[in-house]
């Protein structure tokens, strides 16, 4: 369905979640609704809630990805894969992990702090035998803000790994569910698209994103796109080179 199908299909709902007023209590309980269907009406325009969010935080750590890669030497990766070393290894020993020893405010507070949020529970027992609550306390008391920045107060291999995976890992969730649209829908009436509707309207707004562009604060832009497939994907372009990934599966 093209995205001007399911935008037609769609604006009774849409209509609808545009309609509510902010001091009706309906509207803090949807903020993905109300995003997701201000991104199909304007995406521009579109205040940036949790969808957005966890788009730029995705296109943060891509830049960080690709700042690395433009610093390796891949000369030497062969070299050193010839003497017995892994491009694992070179790659590992090429991370400059000093550089969270002082981070700043601004930064710590998306990819850090709320982009801890990004990841699955059961994603950070995998790699780490702590649950979310527990990185987050780890985090909090090896770190401390003075004058713009948090500085390590301590550091340890855990806490260096975590936050290499929290600033570069891509096993993030979506920047939005099933389950979670359809959660908030089954706050709205099934007159205007809720409980009877579900899964329909949650692929007419996947569907309603297809071409939509997100500016990031460089300026770079990324552009959602729907697979022949169904799925979300966005072309982001960390440094200017692309780089393409299924946002929604």
């Amino acid at each position: 369905m093209s995205r001007e199908e399911a935008l037609h299909t769609l604006k009774p709902f849409l209509d609808y979640v545009l309609s509510i007023d902010e001091n009706n209590p309906l509207y803090a309980s949807i903020p993905i609704l109300r995003e997701l269907t201000d991104m199909a009406v304007n995406a521009e325009r579109a205040e940036t809630g949790p969808v957005k969010k966890r788009i730029h935080r995705q296109y943060y750590r891509l830049c960080r990805l690709q700042e690395e890669l433009e610093h390796l030497d891949l000369k030497k990766a062969k070299s050193s894969v010839s003497m017995g070393f892994t491009v694992e290894d070179f790659i590992f020993s090429h991370i400059d992990f000093s550089r969270y020893k002082e981070i700043n405010e601004n930064y710590f507070g998306k990819l850090f702090a709320e982009g801890l949020e990004d990841f699955p529970d059961a994603y950070l027992w995998i790699n780490f035998r702590r649950h979310k609550e527990e990185i987050k306390d780890l985090i909090e008391k090896n770190y401390k803000k003075t004058e713009g920045v948090y500085r390590a107060k301590k550091e340890s291999p855990l806490l260096l790994s975590v936050m290499r995976t929290l600033e570069t890992s891509l096993d993030t969730v979506p920047p939005f569910s099933m389950d979670e649209v359809m959660e908030e829908q089954s706050r709205i009436t099934t007159k205007y698209g809720g409980s009877g509707n579900k899964k329909k309207i949650f692929w007419l707004l996947v569907s309603s994103l297809d071409g939509v562009v997100i500016t990031h604060n460089d300026g770079m832009t990324t552009k959602l796109f729907v697979k022949d497939s169904g799925e979300l994907a966005g072309t982001f372009r960390p440094a200017d080179k692309p780089w393409t990934l299924i946002l929604v599966p």
